[in-house]
């Protein structure tokens, strides 16, 4: 029988590798196979109970960090000029980590308020948590969405990540660009709303 690694193991594991951190990676880097698994699984759902891990789709990561690629809203310049941003979908018991933008040559001139895709970096001993580097900004007319998509019989939802947001969008079948159930995703506003009320939009 396969030695099942303990809490404080897994819990190290994940730390040191954020982006390997679904049960499969797991299973791997301790080499675990076969009916091991269920422990496995077991020990991980009893982390998630104790609030030690947060699931998001179909992996693992810390609730207290942010994953390794984040979507951010500006929130403006601090006093020496340095360009802050708070991240959207913040599940930690700790307040929001502050988050420092490091604008790269091209990158386009950012205001508050601007949402962004970003890749994040833990730093350590500075005012701040993380480092974000642009990957794209996210379109802010109104007439377009980001949240969560969720797969339906025909098409799916999308539920708005936005605190403010108290609707849903419809998404109909064909409008999905190949997203997957539990994905974040941008949306435009697609038709007008359909029989339920709610507004049609596609995912770009």
């Amino acid at each position: 029988m396969t030695r099942i690694p303990s809490k404080d193991e897994i819990l190290n594991w994940i730390s040191e590798n954020p982006t390997q951190n679904s049960k499969r990676d797991i299973a791997r880097a301790f080499g675990i196979k076969g009916a091991d698994r269920i422990d496995l699984k077991r020990i991980l759902k009893e982390l998630e109970a104790d609030g030690q891990l947060a699931k998001r789709r179909k992996s693992y990561r810390d609730p207290d960090k942010l994953p390794p690629v984040a979507v951010l809203q500006v929130t403006g310049a601090g006093a020496d000029g340095d360009l802050f941003a708070r991240p959207l979908e913040w599940q930690g018991q700790a307040p929001e980590p502050q988050v420092l933008f490091v604008a790269r040559d091209g990158d386009p001139a950012l205001k508050d308020g601007d949402r962004i895709l970003a890749r994040m970096t833990e730093v350590k001993g500075a005012d701040y948590q993380y480092e974000a580097r642009l990957i794209r900004r996210i379109g802010t007319n109104p007439v377009r969405i980001l949240g969560i998509f969720r797969q339906g019989a025909e098409g799916g939802r999308i539920v708005p990540i936005d605190k403010g947001a108290d609707r849903e969008w419809l998404v109909p079948a064909g409008a999905e660009e190949g997203a997957k159930d539990g994905e974040l995703v941008e949306a435009q506003q697609s038709g007008p709303k359909s029989r339920m009320g709610l507004p049609r939009a596609r995912i770009v």
